[in-house]
């Protein structure tokens, strides 16, 4: 099957389809026009959609015998790989069959054999490249899908266009999990539409843990993102240095450590990458089919280098504390040799300068630099860079060169249509619609996912003024590179958990996914109400990804231990805990029957390690009167359920390092019942059954002064802590739910667990 294609220029890699559009359904019917005849089997539910496909009458089903088979002709790679990624080494084929493996493991709980061969059968999955030569029009990242009795086929042009063909399988397999994963017969012929399709990530103003930042990798890929866009260097937004005269003060983030002690002061203390590490990540994102453009931010947002040297900044009190002094003689050369101490860090051939904000008095100066380390790249280390869009507030005579790419996002700094038109690569992460800030007033807290479904692409820069071509740019200008959205922390860590974090970012991968690799192909004919369920499910589903915190479950009840029994799991679901380093079952009384001694070194462990909103969780405590500092009631990796005795014994949650006191005493040598639970707004505190407080902070934002609530990922690793400092006492009734709980089902919850009244 052949549909109309109109390809723009290489460098942007971009097919546009001009096909007959699909109709709307889950599975969506399409209407060829070729001499391969159509059977029964409608377009199958990926994100993103496939651009093209033609239903064949049987099944392919996945089962042991199957086997991944890779064409020994190129296991290696291919000789158009290179032209396909930014990053030196980029993975192979055989590389990405052992991804594919690990997914498809973890989906259906089949492991399947990866073999080299050029031989497959019915049940295997056969990946090859080669695609070109059957179909030259077929892009860097196309691919055919063949799905027979004769077994599956996913030929590429490289080996990354093969890679995102066993996305396609992979997401076919989560939607057909109730069907014995069987897959419709039929063919595909599937590209992206644009070459950039990129996830831009703030974690220099929120320490991302680097097992964080594979899981956004997974992410994405699963979406078929490319790139990933790294700001290591940040601080919080600044006034002039005349209102903010502490300024050093402020929190900055630079998250590359090094053991060069010219450089290694500048490395956060919270968080903070070798390159040890970052060597690693980048092997992994690349057998993930991903990019990583990495970002160090000067001349402004950069405290991280100006508390170190306040003779660097600009000297008057109209002038920001994070702004570096480009006229003085010191900078330029640091700069250049911060670079090049961390360079060689990274395999992308693009580098980002961010150059943005800068004081605009200081224009020319500011391109100049731009201009100066462009050169220093290109001669030192044949790189090319890039920057955040800035000339409109960078007022100056000095002409850009317009080999630096620009990554577009404010109609303040720069214009999309100016830019592209005097040569410049633009890359769309315009805001506020393709900026994803938590807890902000200004920007999307979440991002609006039916409007970016309905109404945004790559080209459009303006949602609210679409048709005006002056301020989008034309789909078929060979300069717009592609698209994507950032995360950017504004608000530092307090102000979103982890977990909260990774919610927001999947929420808004899928329809960005969708967008960036096919356009209107789905969303002008399947409705956002339709697509939403199932991507939705796919989302859920993603393997490779425990920062969901949604433990399975059976009932309501994830877990309930009333002691009786050990520590037997009452819910049904299995999750039995395990008493450690001397925590016993005892003859509590009270009421309480069977209740869990624990001292200060003993402790309960679960099967699980966290669970995040909606969630209430619950049970019964007798502290004994003398508890160590910070003494552990509940615990995971992603925090702490505490008594604090600073002053009094008062319950507080720790979450990514930050304290939040209830201010709520809880009495020696007395039972008490405590719970918490948490929907999508705020997370509840009850004390003897009664809510008591809700979990929140004082944020002085720069954007206003205000009260935050926090929603806890609710630590449920252990009661008490492997760590050797377990409240020590008696407790009873431990439990755990999958959805929030209010008021008097909580006094119903904590009585059934004992005959007894706080």
């Amino acid at each position: 099957m052949r549909f109309g294609i109109v390809f723009l220029a290489a460098t942007a890699a971009v097919g546009i389809v001009n096909a007959t559009p699909v109709p709307s359904s889950t599975q969506v019917e399409v209407s060829p026009s070729s001499t391969r005849k159509c059977h029964t089997h409608p377009t199958p539910f990926v994100v993103p959609g496939l651009q093209e496909w033609e239903g064949g009458s049987g099944y392919w089903k996945l089962n042991p015998a199957t086997r991944i088979v890779v064409d020994p002709a190129y296991a290696e790679g291919g000789t158009l790989d290179a032209e396909s990624t930014l990053m030196r080494n980029p993975s192979n084929l055989k590389q990405f069959a052992a991804s594919f493996q690990s997914d498809i493991s973890e989906v259906s709980g089949i492991n399947v054999e990866v073999a080299v061969s050029k031989n497959y059968g019915p049940h295997d999955i056969f990946l090859t490249l080669g695609a070109d030569s059957k179909d030259p029009e077929l892009n860097h990242e196309g691919y055919l899908l063949d799905i027979t009795k004769k077994g599956i086929s996913i030929q590429g042009v490289t080996s990354r266009g093969a890679f995102w063909g066993t996305r396609s399988v992979l997401q076919m397999l989560i939607l057909a999990d109730e069907k014995g994963y069987a897959l419709p017969h039929g063919h595909a012929r599937d590209f992206p539409n644009y070459h950039e399709r990129k996830f831009m990530q703030d974690i220099a103003r929120k320490p991302i843990p680097m097992t964080d930042l594979h899981e956004y990798a997974t992410l994405t890929s699963f979406y078929k993102f490319n790139t990933l866009h790294h700001h290591y260097n940040d601080n919080p937004g600044m006034q002039v240095k005349g209102i903010l005269h502490d300024w050093q003060n402020q929190y900055a983030g630079f998250r590359l450590r090094t053991d060069n002690p010219e450089y290694s002061m500048y490395a956060s203390n919270d968080t903070s990458y070798t390159k040890q590490e970052m060597r690693e990540f980048q092997d992994f994102i690349k057998a993930r089919g991903m990019d990583l453009i990495p970002e160090i931010d000067t001349p402004a947002h950069s405290l991280c280098f100006t508390k170190f040297h306040p003779d660097w900044t600009i000297q008057n009190d109209t002038a920001r504390g994070d702004w570096l002094d480009l006229g003085n003689p010191a900078v330029q050369p640091f700069l250049e040799g911060l670079w090049t101490e961390f360079v060689d860090w990274f395999d992308s051939s693009s580098i980002s300068i961010g150059a943005d904000e800068y004081d605009p008095t200081k224009g020319d100066l500011a391109r100049s630099f731009v201009n100066s380390m462009h050169d220093f790249f290109a001669k030192n280390f044949n790189r090319s860079i890039r920057m955040w869009g800035s000339d409109v507030r960078l007022p100056g005579t000095i002409e850009i060169n317009n080999n630096v790419h620009i990554d577009m996002w404010d109609f303040t700094y720069s214009q999309p249509v100016t830019d592209t038109n005097k040569g410049f690569k633009v890359c769309n992460l315009n805001a506020p619609n393709s900026y994803l800030v938590p807890r902000s007033q200004s920007y999307e807290d979440f991002i609006d996912a039916q409007k970016i479904y309905e109404l945004w692409e790559p080209w459009v820069f303006d949602i609210i003024d679409r048709g005006n071509m002056s301020r989008n740019v034309d789909p078929k200008n060979p300069n717009l590179t592609g698209g994507g959205f950032a995360n950017w922390n504004d608000f530092l860590s307090e102000s979103v958990t982890r977990v909260e974090l990774y919610d927001r970012v999947s929420r808004a991968a899928d329809v960005f996914g969708e967008k960036l690799w096919a356009g209107t192909k789905n969303s002008d004919h399947i409705s956002y109400d339709k697509w939403a369920p199932l991507a939705k499910k796919l989302r859920e589903n993603i393997p490779g990804i425990t920062l969901r915190r949604r433990p399975k479950s059976n009932n309501q009840f994830v877990i309930s231990y009333d002691f009786e029994d050990g520590v037997k799991d009452a819910s049904g679901n299995g999750y039995d805990g395990q008493l450690q380093n001397g925590a016993s079952v005892v003859q509590a009384g009270e009421g309480h029957g069977n209740a869990v001694q624990l001292t200060s070194k003993s402790f309960i462990k679960t099967p699980l390690e966290s669970i995040s909103y909606p969630y209430a969780v619950g049970m019964w405590i007798k502290p004994s009167g003398e508890q160590q500092p910070n003494a552990v009631i509940l615990e995971s990796g992603d925090g702490r359920l505490l008594i604090s005795n600073s002053t009094a014994q008062t319950i507080t949650f720790e979450q990514d390092g930050n304290q939040y006191d209830t201010q709520i005493n809880l009495p020696p040598n007395e039972w008490s019942h405590i719970a918490f639970s948490a929907d999508s707004k705020q997370t509840s505190v009850f004390f003897n059954m009664r809510r008591q407080a809700i979990v929140n902070y004082y944020n002085p934002r720069w954007d206003s002064l205000r009260n935050e609530t926090l929603l806890v990922t609710a630590p449920i690793s252990s009661i008490g802590s492997p760590s050797g400092n377990s409240m020590e006492g008696l407790v009873d009734g431990f439990f755990v739910m999958d959805r929030a709980s209010y008021g008097g089902e909580m006094a119903f919850i904590g009585k059934r667990y004992a005959n007894a009244l706080p």
